[in-house]
């Protein structure tokens, strides 16, 4: 069936949390040779993939930048320790922003929700573990479609789906109750970027009075807004949406385009749920100072640490 579908754009794209997870074992893998140049290489490579592909995953990005700043001024000494550290805490803040959200949803609830974020994902397992009965509406997610994956995590879970198509949301939308959305990052002005269609769910669930909450732990906070940089939203083309020989058949001046995050504004956001508690999206700032202890952090540039990283003797 998959390979049906990858003809017309399903594809299996990492979620902000995996992908950090991914470098994160990437990054044992080379601390285990004892090599520091081999980390660093390391380290130097998925910084140029995050900038390239995933340039608005704050999740790997604050990673990263944890990571360089302790290579910095540690260079491999109990490097494998921290990674293994920062993994549980990542695993562990994902899960316990799933727990706060799932207490907002009462027995009896019609969702909906777009994509495939693990910490959603996390929630509806918390919600089964918890005896709530309730039911999903999951959109496909174009481009992509990784809404099919959603919907079939729910199905092995025995939860009730409903798998609709993007554009069918608002004509949905009287059935449901809350609306549920992972997020790649959070600004400081409380805005949130997620996968595109996010923010049109969110104005539709807005004009139905329904409630939208984001599950996003504190590492996909972005503090580079602080300092008001923007966050760069990547784009795909036709590669996203078709097979190769079935846009063969179509006209020769044929284009696609194929955005692939946008932002919903912090108007639209009932609230953001955190490993903290739950927060309105205007507290950003509050809780960025929580986190970093000062307002606004001090942040060093990722391809700054790579070139001092690229740069120290060993």
């Amino acid at each position: 069936m998959y390979d049906e579908l990858s003809k017309h754009g399903y594809s299996r794209r990492e979620t902000g949390t995996t992908l950090v997870f991914t470098g994160i074992d990437k990054l044992r893998v080379a601390a285990s040779t004892g090599d520091f140049r081999k980390v660093a290489t390391t380290y130097n490579e998925l910084v140029k993939y995050v900038k390239e592909h995933r340039p608005a995953s704050m999740g790997i990005i604050n990673a990263l930048r944890m990571i360089g700043e302790y290579l910095l001024e540690n260079k491999l000494k109990g490097f494998t320790d921290y990674l293994d550290k920062l993994y549980k805490k990542y695993d562990r803040d994902c899960w316990e922003a799933a727990r706060i959200a799932a207490n907002r949803i009462v027995d009896g609830d019609v969702l909906m929700t777009i994509s495939n974020s693990l910490c959603v994902r996390r929630v509806f397992k918390i919600l089964v573990d918890q005896g709530k009965r309730f039911e999903v509406y999951v959109l496909e997610s174009r481009p992509g479609m990784e809404g099919l994956d959603t919907a079939s995590y729910l199905n092995d879970l025995g939860v009730k789906t409903y798998l609709i198509v993007d554009s069918a949301a608002r004509f949905f939308m009287k059935n449901c109750k809350r609306v549920v959305v992972g997020a790649e990052a959070i600004a400081i002005n409380g805005a949130v970027v997620g996968k595109v269609g996010t923010s049109l769910l969110s104005l539709i669930a807005h004009e139905a009075r329904v409630r939208v909450f984001v599950v996003a732990p504190l590492y996909k906070f972005s503090p580079e807004t602080i300092h008001g940089e923007l966050l760069k939203l990547p784009e795909g083309d036709w590669r996203l949406l078709m097979s190769p020989d079935v846009r063969e058949k179509l006209p020769e001046n044929y284009r696609a385009k194929a955005p692939i995050y946008d932002v919903t504004p912090a108007n639209l956001i009932d609230a953001i749920a955190t490993e903290y508690g739950l927060f309105a999206p205007q507290a950003v700032p509050v809780v960025i100072k929580q986190v970093y202890g000062v307002f606004p952090p001090k942040l060093m540039d990722l391809d700054e640490i790579a070139g001092k990283l690229m740069g120290m003797e060993v």
